[in-house]
């Protein structure tokens, strides 16, 4: 007889590569009196499955078929906000390999279910965890929002009931503050924690504090104790890693991720951080070995990731040896076909087919990858394409790529840094130190010539100015900003322009969401707000 339970009308997720296990999951859940069972035996499967149907708790086994584990598999949904906040994440495992599964866990799931259990246990469980999720609701939702001000307030509320769900509210808010960008203020709430009662998430929380406020040397300390401390924290070794590598110190970084690995050698995330630090370094040797773990253990799995395969093609380019590079990439292309238009892997291609002795290929590729606009791409990937430009004698494509990176970021001096580097490095040694010089004089000038014009009452031409240059360096908000202001001051003053002021809004929306604290917003809507009151 099924018990009345309060997960009854609750949708269940089960994976489990095992047919067995999967049905002996199934007859225990079903046992709740729950008839919302859907199962999985692939990471493929049920990542469909998460896309078209929502689910309130998910059941999963550690060890998973096809290279992919439990914990990354939930590190990949959580990352990606496949799952909200608000769903259930339990692993499954055996009770034997508990240790190194929890050792591995950066993303923790909401609890673990150790092999065998009864219905029983499973029972009390759910329930428990249901419980803090119906306590934790309205939090959950506010951080599925990224509305980090409504997470804050949200906890203070439990934090000001002292229930039993208040060492929860303090670690969410801690990191909604950091989130927020708040790193002044986590710094003294994390202090003011541990002041109370010694906690690692706290510890761990008052060093990414300290990093957001620059504080490094503080912060390597922090985290030294903290290891020290708690020597399965596996995230303090990531942070530490990044800290040291952020300061230049690159064999530090190296040598701290590699003891993690030693304590938690299956993390992908992880060996993606070594191959990182590797190329830093110039070690593509060790590039290889790291990324050659992570594709094996995700070629054939949907959590693979495109930059793997590109990274990896140009550590084997580095090490002269193009032609595997060559071969990696095309059967990138041949076998995913999502990926066959990836501007990343093309750029590399590019390079690749170019330095194999194929210049007709190596044009095809640098086509592809110049089809998406390198404005709207990542950093890493817009590098690519300048390098890729410069490989196949394309200089000028290559300035132009490189100047827009400069003006989107006028004021990143690390940035300037590794463009000077991509020059000199590609056969462009003069335009290393110009470029970047010339640059960012080329968007002052830009900027005060549209300031002198508005201030002579030419806010049409201002405005016209200042827009050109936001639909192209979309990732300067300076000039993204002042183009929405100089746009608004112009229908206010002028008239209502519905295509100007649709491009306005357009502009404004982009700050909000790159900046939601940035000082011009204010501005904005009260140019808004009158010109909707004339």
């Amino acid at each position: 007889m099924p018990f009345n339970t309060a997960c009854k009308d609750k949708r269940f997720l089960i994976i489990d590569d095992i047919p067995e296990m999967r049905f002996s999951l199934r007859r225990q859940v079903g046992s709740l009196g729950c008839e919302h069972i859907v199962l999985s035996s692939t990471v493929k499967d049920a990542l469909e499955k998460l896309e078209s149907s929502a689910f309130d708790i998910i059941l999963c086994d550690y060890y998973l078929a096809g290279g992919t584990d439990g914990q990354q598999f939930l590190e990949f949904v959580r990352g990606r906000n496949i799952i909200g906040s608000g769903v259930l994440f339990v692993m499954v495992t055996g009770e034997k390999s508990y240790d190194s599964v929890v050792t591995a866990a950066e993303c923790l799931p909401d609890d673990y279910l150790l092999k065998p259990f009864t219905a029983d246990t499973l029972k009390m469980r759910i329930e428990r965890l249901l419980d803090k999720k119906k306590r934790l609701a309205r939090v959950d939702r506010m951080r599925d929002r990224k509305n980090w001000n409504g997470v804050i307030n949200a906890c203070n509320e439990i934090i000001a009931t002292k229930d039993r769900y208040l060492v929860d509210a303090l670690r969410i808010k801690g990191n909604a503050l950091l989130q927020a960008g708040e790193a002044e203020t986590a710094a003294a709430f994390y202090q003011q924690v541990l002041s109370m009662r010694s906690l690692p998430w706290a510890s761990l929380g008052l060093a990414r504090a300290l990093n957001q406020l620059g504080e490094s040397a503080h912060c390597k300390t922090t985290l030294k104790a903290l290891i020290a401390e708690s020597p399965k924290l596996m995230a303090a070794y990531d942070l530490l890693g990044k800290v040291h590598l952020a300061s230049g110190d690159a064999d530090a970084a190296m040598a701290i991720l590699d003891s993690a690995c030693v304590i938690s050698p299956h993390s992908l995330t992880r060996h993606r951080a070594i191959a990182r630090v590797a190329e830093k370094k110039g070690d593509f040797a060790r590039v290889e070995k790291a990324l050659g773990h992570v594709i094996r253990k995700t070629r054939h799995s949907p959590l693979r990731e495109t930059r793997d395969f590109a990274q990896l093609g140009n550590a084997l380019t580095e090490m002269g040896e193009p032609g595997k590079a060559v071969a990696l990439l095309e059967e990138v292309r041949t076998n995913f076909k999502n990926d066959a238009n990836d501007p990343l892997l093309a750029a590399v291609e590019a390079i690749a087919q170019q330095k194999s002795g194929n210049p007709e290929k190596a044009a095809a590729a640098l086509a592809r990858a110049m089809q998406s606009d390198p404005s709207r791409l990542p950093e890493a990937v817009t590098m690519a394409l300048a390098k890729a430009c410069l490989a196949t004698g394309n200089q000028q494509a290559a300035q132009e790529i490189l100047k827009n990176l400069v003006q989107e970021n006028p004021e990143s001096k690390d940035l300037h840094a590794r463009i000077s580097a991509v020059l000199r490095d590609n056969g462009a040694p003069e335009l290393a130190d110009q470029l970047v010089k010339e640059s960012i004089r080329e968007i002052i000038q830009l900027n005060n010539e549209a300031v002198r014009r508005a201030k002579a009452g030419e806010l049409a031409i201002a405005a016209e100015m200042l827009c050109a240059a936001a639909h192209r360096l979309p990732g300067n908000l300076q000039v993204v900003a002042n183009a929405a202001t100089a746009l608004l001051f112009d229908i206010f003053r002028n008239g209502l322009d519905a295509a100007k002021l649709r491009t306005a809004q357009t502009f404004q929306q982009n700050v909000e969401a790159q900046c939601p604290d940035h000082p011009k917003l204010a501005e904005m809507a009260e140019l808004m707000k009158r010109i909707h009151t004339r």
